[in-house]
């Protein structure tokens, strides 16, 4: 098993003091070696279009914004290569972002264009997948369409052909795509079998430990069940039961009914971690799996508490070399 971490630990959306330096150039430039350091050797970048339209930052999620600080990605690849980083590993593309109103045809439009985008900056990085985020949270979907009665059928027969178009672009370009399984997805309320039939074949799953255990998902069943098609997966953390039906609400990772948030730094929640990679052990999983500290407060801090969860993994629960 190969393990990265993903950038997805610095969050440029939401404010809190001093957060501005994360847009800066030379906050990433420490940050790079300080990921090596701990012990990571490849990262995850998220792919967020917000960033095309903010150029003149430090952050890595576009290739626009590298073209700007770097000139070219293959300077930036350079770049992290000499802090330590030896892989982009893959590209993680959501498409919620526009999820914004009643216009279907803005939101796939949208979606079809810049999901392209990110599969080009992928290649581009020498990435070998990019996880992709098939639908926004269902509770925001129903909040924009819910007054057509067919919308979910429309919704779903559209996010085929979506998906089914980002995989002949993933084809041509030599990249893996990975279906992440999210608990709030459109798909929860779907015939999933029958969605799945509808894919081209070249499409693989990308399997969220946090995800699985919120959803109330045998983590284990699952993970046998479809060893041969696992693209990546997402080592996560959270100790969130969702009790009040929060999938379906708007904005499920940030649960309306109490004040929580939904996932912990790997090591701080009560996903059994231990269990789960133990049986990516036993059903022989040799590619990507990448911690993810998407709600952190504090990356630097996230940094160390990864490598420590990932220490103590290795030693119980599957085979890896940790960088010293």
């Amino acid at each position: 098993m190969k393990i990265g971490i993903s950038l997805d630990m610095v969050n440029v959306h939401h404010q809190e003091p001093n957060r501005n330096r994360y847009e800066s150039k030379y906050y990433w430039d420490e940050l790079y070696p300080m990921i090596a350091t701990a012990g990571f050797r490849a990262v995850e970048i998220p792919f967020d279009p917000f960033w095309i339209f903010r150029g003149g930052s430090g952050v890595p999620f576009t290739k626009y914004c590298i073209e700007v600080k770097f000139e070219t990605v293959a300077k930036f690849v350079a770049h992290l290569q000499a802090n330590g980083i030896e892989k982009v590993a893959g590209i993680h593309f959501n498409p919620t972002i526009f999820m914004r109103n009643e216009n279907l045809d803005f939101y796939f439009g949208a979606s079809g264009y810049f999901g392209g985008e990110a599969i080009r900056y992928a290649a581009e990085l020498g990435c070998d997948y990019i996880a992709i985020t098939p639908t926004p949270p269902y509770g925001l979907v129903q909040h924009y369409h819910g007054k057509n009665p067919t919308w979910e059928g429309d919704f779903m027969n559209r996010t085929i052909q979506l998906i089914n178009g980002f995989a002949k672009v993933a084809q041509e370009k030599g990249i893996k795509i990975s279906l992440r399984n999210e608990y709030w997805s459109v798909l929860r309320s779907q015939d999933y079998q029958t969605f799945l039939s509808q894919l081209d074949d070249s499409i693989h799953f990308n399997i969220d430990s946090a995800n699985l255990s919120i959803a109330g998902q045998n983590s284990t069943e699952l993970l046998k069940n479809n060893a041969s098609k696992i693209g990546s997966i997402y080592l996560t953390d959270t100790a969130f039961m969702d009790d009040n039906e929060t999938w379906k609400t708007p904005l499920p990772e940030y649960p309306q009914h109490r004040a929580t948030q939904v996932f912990k730094d790997i090591g701080l929640g009560k996903v059994d971690l231990s269990g789960f990679c133990q049986t990516l052990k036993e059903i022989n999983y040799d590619g990507w799996a990448i911690v993810s500290n998407r709600q952190t407060r504090e990356p630097m801090r996230a940094l160390l508490r990864s490598r420590k969860t990932i220490s103590d993994l290795a030693g119980v629960a599957f085979d890896i070399e940790i960088s010293e």
